[in-house]
C-alpha cells in the first residue's frame, strides 16, 4: 500500500472519518456496512476505501492478538537514554530487533527512546531490560510496569489544532467582536 506524504496531511471529510472509525474497530466490515455508517452508496464506500489505501491513509489490515491469550502477561514502558555520541540509527535498529519490543518512539526530553514491551513474566521483563542495557551506548533505562490498561489501540482521531487567533485590530479600527 502507498505511504502518505509526511509533509501534507490528507484532507478527509466526514464520510472518510466514519469509514476509518469503523474499519479501525472492525477491519472486516463490509462495504455495505461502511456505506450505511457513512451515509453513502456501497460503490462510493468501496471507492473511498481504495483511495484511502492508495493515498497511504489505510496502511494495512491485521489481526489484533490478545496478549494474555499468548502468554504476554506483563506490559511495560521502558525509557531509554543514550550516551553522547551514540549513533541514533544503530541504537534504534538494535532496539526494534529485540523480541518483546512492540513499539519504539524517539522522544524529546531526558530520554532518547520510549519502548512499549511485553514479556511473559517479570523475570522475562528483567532479562529484556538487561538486553536493552547491553546495547552499546545505552546509558540507562527507566521501566514502568503497567498495572492495568483502560484503553489500548484506540482509533486514530487526532485532537484538532485550535482556531487561529483573531487578526490584530489596526489603530483607528473597531474590533469586530466589540462593534455595536
Amino acid at each position: 500500500m502507498a505511504r502518505a506524504q509526511k509533509d501534507k496531511p490528507i484532507k478527509l471529510d466526514d464520510a472518510d472519518w466514519k469509514i476509518l472509525g469503523l474499519l479501525q474497530t472492525d477491519g472486516r466490515a463490509t462495504y455495505a456496512r461502511l456505506a450505511e455508517a457513512a451515509g453513502i452508496s456501497t460503490a462510493s464506500a468501496h471507492d473511498r476505501v481504495r483511495k484511502l489505501e492508495t493515498r497511504g491513509v489505510i496502511m494495512g489490515y491485521q489481526a489484533l492478538v490478545n496478549p494474555r491469550a499468548v502468554g504476554a502477561e506483563v506490559t511495560a514502558y521502558v525509557a531509554v537514554s543514550e550516551r553522547g555520541g551514540a549513533t541514533y540509527m544503530d541504537a534504534r535498529d538494535r532496539l526494534i530487533s529485540l523480541q518483546g519490543v512492540e513499539e519504539c518512539h524517539s522522544v524529546a526530553g531526558d530520554e532518547s527512546f520510549l519502548l512499549k514491551v511485553r514479556a511473559q513474566s517479570t523475570v522475562a521483563l528483567e532479562r529484556l531490560v538487561w538486553n536493552i542495557r547491553s546495547i552499546a551506548r545505552i546509558e540507562r533505562t527507566r521501566t514502568m510496569i503497567v498495572l492495568s490498561t483502560a484503553a489500548e489501540r484506540r482509533p486514530v482521531d487526532p485532537f484538532p489544532d485550535p482556531e487561529p487567533p483573531p487578526t490584530a485590530v489596526q489603530p483607528g479600527e473597531e474590533h469586530p467582536d466589540l462593534a455595536p
